[in-house]
């Protein structure tokens, strides 16, 4: 089509271009609607997806900064336990028996029984306290019971220093049996422990051997 036509077809249907502009605005309206409606999806989807990589970039930033802390807490206690136990090994005493003898009376119905440690730990032990009484077994396996006699007098004992328990048990019992005594006492830093020990009795003079490896035990607060 030329210029020419297209003006005289213009003129020929001039009465119905007021139609035809409200037609073109009309679809000119609907397209810039259209187009804003495109748009906002498309923003919301756009927003929506790079909230989604957002939240998943702070979670994964979120654990690494937990699994950090928690790292770190794990190293702090590992090097807080590991400098307790240093501390704790440094100051922990430690008893071992030396010996035994049996004292005799005659206007007791007891034999009592003096047994002497000695501290050959790293620290001081405080607050040695032998337990009430201990069981012992005579040759056939029957059981008696040993009871302390009374406490220990200085209930201190430095390093290389000695102190006596005092057992006692009935004067007609067996020269012959074995006696598990337990001791209870504090370090420096009052941490609590106990060692039991295992010794036999031998003869009628109260003689021990010790038959175990006494290790000293953390007891529970």
């Amino acid at each position: 089509m030329t210029i020419k036509e297209f003006l005289q077809l213009v003129i020929e249907y001039k009465d119905y271009a007021p139609l035809y502009s409200a037609l073109v605005a009309t679809g000119a309206l609907f397209f810039s609607v259209l187009s804003f409606i495109i748009s906002n999806i498309v923003s919301k989807n756009r927003a929506k997806r790079d909230k989604i990589i957002s939240d998943v970039r702070y979670e994964e930033q979120r654990k690494q900064y937990e699994e950090r802390l928690d790292e770190e807490r794990r190293r702090r206690e590992e090097d807080k336990r590991v400098a307790e136990e240093k501390l704790r090994v440094s100051e922990q005493p430690y008893f071992v028996f030396k010996n035994s003898k049996a004292v005799s009376n005659s206007n007791s119905e007891s034999t009592i029984l003096c047994m002497e440690f000695l501290n050959k730990g790293r620290g001081a032990a405080y607050c040695i306290i032998p337990d009430l009484e201990c069981i012992a077994k005579r040759m056939d396996l029957s059981e008696f019971t040993i009871r302390r006699y009374e406490a220990v007098q200085d209930p201190i004992a430095m390093v290389s220093e000695a102190f006596v328990m005092l057992m006692s048990y009935d004067k007609d019992e067996k020269d012959f049996f074995r006696m598990t005594p337990t001791i209870k006492f504090e370090d420096a830093s009052g941490r609590k422990y106990k060692q039991t020990f295992c010794i036999d009795i031998g003869d009628r003079l109260g003689n021990g051997v010790i038959i175990n490896y006494a290790q000293p035990e953390l007891c529970e607060e």
